[in-house]
C-alpha cells in the first residue's frame, strides 16, 4: 500500500511536470562565440531553449556581424531560420544567392548543401530552429572562402 502510493504520487508529480508552462530566462541556457572552424568573422551563438520529451527541436539565437558566416553545412532533418534583425544571405550550390530580411523565414530541407550569414552591408541575427535525426542535428563542412562569399553577394544583389 505504502509503494503504490509512493508510486502514484511520483508519477502524478510526472504528468503534471508535462502540463506545466516553464520559462526559460534569457541567458539562462549560455552563449559562445562562433568557433573559426565552423564560422568566418564575429559570430555569437545563444541557447534559447532545447528539445523536450514533446518538443521535437532545439532553438538558438545567431548574431553575425558585417561579413560573418557559418562554413557550408547540412541539417539531416532540415533547419527553420526566422530573421531577427538586420541581413541574412544564404546560398545553396547550383542556386542563385538571397538575401532574407528581419520577419522574413527561411525553409532549408533536410540535407541541403548550404551557407548563411551576415551581408557586407549589414549585421544579421536570426533564429535557427532544428531537430536531430539519429542524434545529430548538424554536418559541418569547409569555411565558405571569400571568393564564395563575394560571388553570393553580387548574385543576391542582382
Amino acid at each position: 500500500m505504502k509503494k503504490t502510493l509512493i508510486l502514484t504520487l511520483f508519477l502524478g508529480g510526472m504528468l503534471m511536470a508535462a502540463d506545466t508552462q516553464t520559462i526559460t530566462r534569457n541567458g539562462e541556457l549560455g552563449s559562445f562565440k562562433g568557433d573559426s572552424k565552423i564560422f568566418s568573422g564575429e559570430v555569437k551563438v545563444s541557447t534559447l531553449f532545447k528539445s523536450t520529451s514533446w518538443r521535437e527541436f532545439g532553438g538558438g539565437l545567431v548574431e553575425f556581424s558585417k561579413n560573418a558566416r557559418s562554413a557550408w553545412h547540412t541539417h539531416p532533418a532540415g533547419q527553420t531560420l526566422i530573421v531577427t534583425d538586420g541581413e541574412i544571405l544564404t546560398k545553396i550550390p547550383g542556386q542563385a544567392a538571397s538575401i532574407a530580411k528581419k520577419g522574413d523565414v527561411i525553409s532549408c530541407p533536410p540535407n541541403i548543401r548550404h551557407f548563411h550569414g551576415a551581408t557586407d552591408t549589414s549585421h544579421g541575427s536570426h533564429i535557427a530552429l532544428t531537430q536531430e535525426k539519429n542524434g545529430q542535428n548538424v554536418n559541418w563542412e569547409e569555411l565558405v572562402s571569400d571568393e564564395e562569399y563575394a560571388k553570393a553577394l553580387k548574385e543576391a544583389k542582382k
